[in-house]
């Protein structure tokens, strides 16, 4: 959590304000740049589970990706000697990758520059790489990344170039092209001040509880331009950020959003919201860089945009015992006043989940339900359509409900979790890829399941098994009993579902 921040008063004195408050703080607290810990780093994982059993209380459960020195922070108070053996192993974990940032807390200074080099690939049963939806017949997608980093005083940057084979088979987004085998990924440049800070780069985020898809904000789309501002003081924080998305037709398209979070050592709230606009001249709109613009009263103000699509966003995390709880509601659209005509289907989502985490460590227990409309993330308008070259900017699916629960066991082996796992899911045929039908005919619709609803009842075992910071792989594993198979009453099939990810990174650093 940022330490404080004077309030910025209006957009007219942003620009202004911000270098003189900055420069300010700097002079009253020195500051340490650090790089983030990217969206499908491994160590998520093992945060995640410190996190519901109350370690790294630093840390926002309900907002990704964090600074790697953040991350640092939380592990230097914890005192290995009174940890379980579990627990006790994956801070060790953690501690092994975040070494460097643990050295420039303990020099209080420091820069670093540094490489660092990762190739893995996945094997499925399908081209779709969700267990609980396959699609399309068995193949194996190798991908490598290499990345440059520099970290001085309160600045850091970073840049990726990755390939990966399986976006261009990826049955629900456009390939966003690799000219030689790679694109720029998680690529930017940040400033940490002792309130906040500010990024400009290409990256992933995700708002919400972590191992979850957020879902107004998610890391499912591939990384996209973004301008991030954050300033807290005392237990509030405000995030911000303005991206830009893909042109559709003679359509520029950019997304704003930001959220307003309460964090304390065992409760989370937040409330936030995203606009996806298409603006008039095709050019960014500089009011929506504006943190404290209020998209729910000004998105139709004028000047007003060719199209647009808010979303409304409310989380919370809280935790009591040794069982954490999540909630995230997104509301989409909602017809407040029909008039004579029938009401518009809810357009909404929402999760709700709990996890059961013992001190004892070896076990845990989850269990999360999860439900979309039929035509959330999607209007009339096709070039405000809720994604990014065909993937959700929030959940990928729409028009499903899913009811999961986990169990996840750590046997005496250092890096190993074995989960069973049972999961059941009904997906209507409702797709926010699709056009909005005709108006009679959505007024007609239900607000979830059109049509014959596929479901399946899975039967698995999810697992991962990582010795050190270098190596690792997991599955997911299982049988899928599925009726109405393909949306036709009646069908039903079973079928062997499976996915299998192989990892390994080696890390080159230089402290100057």
């Amino acid at each position: 959590m940022a330490a404080g921040c004077p309030r910025l008063p209006s957009s007219r004195f942003v620009f202004l304000l911000v270098p003189a408050v900055c420069a300010s703080a700097m002079a009253q607290e020195p500051a340490q740049g650090s790089r983030n810990l990217p969206l499908g780093h491994w160590a998520y994982e093992y945060i995640g589970r410190l996190r519901d059993r109350g370690y790294l209380a630093n840390l926002n459960p309900l907002v990704q990706p964090y600074r790697r020195l953040e991350v640092a922070k939380g592990l230097s108070v914890l005192d290995p000697d009174t940890l379980n053996r579990a627990v006790r192993e994956w801070v060790s974990l953690l501690r092994d990758e975040l070494a460097p940032e643990l050295l420039r807390l303990a020099r209080g200074s420091g820069g670093k520059v540094g490489v660092e080099l990762a190739v893995g690939g996945r094997v499925s049963t399908s081209q779709r790489l969700d267990p609980l939806r396959p699609l399309g017949e068995e193949d194996a997608w190798p991908r490598f990344s290499a990345a440059g980093w520099l970290e001085t005083g309160p600045l850091a940057a970073e840049s990726r170039l990755a390939g990966d084979v399986y976006l261009t088979y990826d049955p629900d987004g456009v390939d966003p092209g690799q000219r030689r085998g790679g694109r720029t990924d998680n690529a930017y440049v940040s400033a940490t001040f002792p309130f906040g800070g500010i990024t400009v780069g290409r990256l992933k985020r995700n708002w919400s509880a972590i191992g979850t898809n957020g879902l107004m904000v998610s890391d499912v789309a591939t990384p996209y331009p973004q301008l991030e501002f954050e300033a807290g003081v005392g237990r509030l924080t405000l995030r911000s950020f303005t991206g830009e998305l893909e042109t559709l037709g003679s359509s520029k398209r950019y997304l704003a959003a930001h959220r307003l979070d309460y964090q304390s050592r065992d409760f989370v709230a937040s409330f936030g919201e995203s606009f996806l606009y298409v603006p008039g001249e095709g050019q960014l709109a500089l009011r929506y860089l504006n943190p404290l613009e209020f998209f729910f009263f000004d998105a139709d103000n004028q000047p007003t945009d060719h199209a647009v699509n808010l979303l409304l966003d409310a989380q919370v995390w809280y935790r009591r015992g040794v069982t954490a709880f999540y909630f995230e509601w997104m509301l989409d659209d909602i017809d407040v006043i029909p008039g004579a005509r029938d009401p518009e289907p809810l357009l909404y989502a929402f999760r709700v989940g709990s996890r059961v985490s013992p001190r004892a460590g070896w076990f845990n227990l989850s269990l999360e339900y999860q439900q979309v409309a039929a035509f959330a993330y999607r209007t009339p308008n096709v070039v405000d359509r809720y994604s990014f070259l065909g993937r959700g900017l929030g959940e990928n699916y729409s028009d499903f409900d899913r009811l999961t629960l986990a169990a996840d066991l750590f046997p005496r082996v250092r890096g190993l979790r074995i989960s069973p796992t049972l999961a059941l899911q009904r997906q209507g045929e409702g797709n926010f890829r699709d056009s909005v039908p005709p108006m009679a005919e959505y007024l007609a619709s239900p607000t979830i399941f059109l049509g014959t609803a596929e479901r399946t009842f899975r039967l698995g075992v999810r697992g991962r098994y990582q010795p050190n910071r270098y190596v690792w792989v997991s599955w997911d594993v299982g049988e899928n009993f599925v009726e109405n198979v393909g949306h036709v009453a009646d069908m039903s099939e079973r079928r062997f579902a499976a996915v299998v990810e192989l990892g390994a990174a080696v890390p080159l650093g230089r402290r100057n």
